[in-house]
């Protein structure tokens, strides 16, 4: 555990504790390609060389296990009952890095499958508007608010308009290097994943079992050097529900630590785990909050006010706020955005950027803005301390998107399979 750069991290925090993004090093934006640059010096945007310090890196192979929402707080507090993350530790390394921000799945694994920031990419939070339906949407289903998918409501609408940027597996494959992308199967032929994977061979699955059992067949059949990504989201989703302390969350925790050591470690065969290089990461951390001081825009007593001062839409109606509740983007008229920003900050214990405070702080990453960001990105940027802020309802108990340290720092961990093998 690299417990002296974790302090480092803490350092540049802000104010109230808030951890911004460390693009120009320890960034969760870097681990794409610092992954692929271990079987091809072509991949330039790495992590700085000591998170691999002392990691045997002469491999053929890399796998790479993104288990959503396990963040580097999480990893520490269950470190002590899972032997597949005490063998990490013994026989590799685990090191914090800072989330993208917003520290949400949508942007985040449009990261991990461009190597884009989100200035980049242009994917901000799970809600955004989509100009070809004319509408909010929820962008990985790809649906309507009400839940209809976007293929009946707006048949012209294509999952390829979410982001900007090219698939990753596209060029580990002119790299020589097999790509795959395991996924669960409800995901795997998503227009999403058909647009984020392209290049890859995809894999669905549908039990931990399934996952694990997938990694280990795609090295076992794959052509040398491979890349080898899996997702698994179950905890997340039991943190949205329940929380992160319920024995459900530590159950299912538990039963894909098991399966991947088994299938790695136990079935694997020596040779092939002598050539492999596992990094486990985390697209975010979670924050637990309280539903019933959730805040809903809608009850603010100026929110006619604050609703004003909003862009128009195509019809002339106010457009509402997008990203998530962790990462509320407003949409605001130039003329009254100072105005907005007064209402906001009145009602809110937590933060807000404009959006030339976020671009000059490097918030969404460094680089050109891509023209799909700057129609995305709201005029206004306001993240609560540790609670949800949304123009609806919330009803979820975990909650990520945000700039706490719970949210914002995510581990990477890395071994050498055999080196894991050994470890006991």
């Amino acid at each position: 555990m690299r417990a002296s750069l974790e302090s480092r991290l803490r350092e540049r925090s802000g104010e109230d504790g808030i951890v911004f993004p460390a693009y120009d090093d320890y960034s969760f934006a870097n681990v794409p390609e610092t992954a692929l640059a271990v079987l091809d010096d072509a991949f330039e945007r790495r992590l700085p060389a000591d998170v691999l310090e002392g990691v045997a890196t002469d491999v053929d192979n890399v796998v790479v296990f993104l288990l959503d929402g396990f963040g580097y707080e999480h990893w520490k507090r269950h470190r002590g009952a899972h032997e597949f993350l005490r063998r990490i530790e013994d026989a590799g390394t685990v090191a914090p890095l800072t989330a993208v921000y917003p520290s949400e799945t949508a942007a985040a694994l449009t990261t991990v499958a461009t190597a884009a920031p989100p200035v980049e990419h242009g994917l901000l939070g799970w809600f955004q508007y989509l100009e070809s339906a004319g509408r909010i949407v929820e962008t990985l289903p790809f649906r309507t608010l009400e839940g209809d998918p976007l293929a009946d409501v707006s048949p012209t609408s294509s999952a390829t308009e979410l982001f900007t940027g090219r698939s990753i597996y596209e060029r580990a494959e002119q790299a020589g290097i097999d790509p795959y992308a395991i996924l669960p199967a409800e995901f795997v032929e998503s227009g999403y994943t058909r647009a984020t994977a392209a290049g890859a061979t995809r894999v669905g699955y549908d039990t931990a079992t399934d996952l694990a059992l997938s990694i280990r067949r795609a090295l076992e059949v794959s052509a040398d050097p491979a890349y080898v990504y899996a997702y698994e989201p179950t905890i997340d989703a039991i943190s949205h529900a329940e929380g992160t302390g319920t024995e459900r969350y530590r159950q299912n925790l538990a039963a894909v630590l098991e399966r991947l050591q088994h299938e790695l470690l136990e079935r694997l065969d020596p040779d092939l785990a002598a050539r492999t290089l596992l990094v486990v990461t985390a697209d975010h951390g979670i924050v637990d909050t309280a539903p019933e001081e959730n805040v809903t825009m809608t009850d603010w007593e100026r929110w006619p006010s604050l609703r004003e001062t909003f862009r128009r839409d195509e019809a002339g109606e106010p457009r509402l706020p997008t990203g998530s509740p962790r990462n509320v983007h407003f949409h605001v008229r130039p003329d009254r955005l100072e105005e907005a920003r007064g209402i906001v900050e009145a009602a809110l214990d937590g933060r807000t950027f404009t959006r030339e405070e976020a671009l000059e702080g490097d918030l969404f990453g460094p680089g050109e803005p891509s023209a799909l960001f700057e129609r995305r990105c709201g005029d206004l940027i306001a993240v609560h301390r540790n609670r949800g802020l949304w123009w609806a309802e919330m009803d979820s108990i975990g909650m990520h998107g945000g700039l706490t340290d719970e949210e914002m720092l995510v581990p990477l961990a890395a071994a050498r399979l055999d080196a894991l093998r050994a470890s006991r």
